[in-house]
């Protein structure tokens, strides 16, 4: 029985020696870009002049994360349109900032 889990150990410490061996790395060159390829478009924009925003948006627009958003939306206390994605209407967001404004007392 002993020698069972002996033999056991010696088998998976060989296993794992040889998955621990790295292969050489490839070198990346950097190529350079074509003056005819589509310029690099970034992942989201956040529009000015556009009525409704997407949670991202919604976050930057109020200064907070976006999970401090979704807990909003969850909480009840911040509107939203649902569909495929939640939607925010900056009439909203400027109506919940106006709602907790804090006056600071120094």
């Amino acid at each position: 029985m002993i020698s069972n889990v002996f033999a056991f150990h010696a088998q998976t410490h060989t296993r794992q020696a040889n998955l621990s061996v790295r292969s050489p790395r490839r070198r990346r060159t950097a190529s350079i870009p074509d003056d005819n390829a589509s310029p690099v478009q970034p992942k989201q924009t956040c529009d000015d002049y556009s009525r409704l925003l997407s949670t991202a948006c919604a976050a930057r627009y109020l200064g907070v994360s976006v999970w401090t958003v979704r807990r909003l939306v969850y909480a009840g206390e911040l509107p939203a349109q649902r569909g495929k994605r939640m939607r925010f209407d900056k009439r909203d967001l400027d109506r919940w900032i106006e709602g907790n404004k804090e006056i600071v007392k120094l």
